[in-house]
């Protein structure tokens, strides 16, 4: 079974099978580097994020809850979003400076390469929707419920 990245949230509201989660924006611990994550660091300090999820559970506002995604489907959407763009502009890029040799044509070749990379990665999304990660809601046992207003207080 794949690793599980794990981040805590607290419902804020829920209606119609969703639910509204206040996610805390200090970082994940699911990685074991803690304080010295430069995406925690980036993230401290700012609100809360709202993220509308479906939910089966019976949740309900001030319920804590844990946001899961399996880290493999993570690297592997990482890759096809960030990774495959870069190549494509760096490939569209070598072709046009072989097709036109000036600075213009090395532009207009990794703005080509990027943004069929773009329609490319879409189009596998739309093909595949099991490629892309879902995050799906844990609740979690806690003596005492949080209401949303001591949330944003204490984050």
């Amino acid at each position: 079974m794949s690793a599980l990245l794990e981040h805590r949230g607290v419902v804020q509201r829920v209606a119609d099978g969703k639910a509204v989660i206040a996610m805390e924006t200090s970082g994940c611990s699911s990685c074991g580097h803690g304080g010295s994550c430069g995406v925690g660091k980036m993230a401290a300090g700012r609100p809360a994020t709202l993220l509308t999820l479906p939910t089966s559970e019976e949740l309900r506002p001030g319920d804590v809850v844990a946001i899961v995604l399996p880290q493999s489907r993570l690297t592997t959407s990482a890759l096809l979003g960030y990774l495959f763009p870069a190549l494509a502009m760096l490939i569209g890029a070598g072709l046009g400076t072989s097709f036109d040799g000036s600075d213009g044509g090395t532009a207009i070749g990794a703005m080509l390469g990027f943004l069929i990379a773009i329609v490319v990665a879409r189009l596998v999304i739309g093909l595949l929707p099991g490629l892309m990660p879902a995050p799906q809601l844990l609740a979690r046992p806690q003596p005492a419920r949080i209401s949303p207003k001591e949330f944003h207080h204490e984050h």
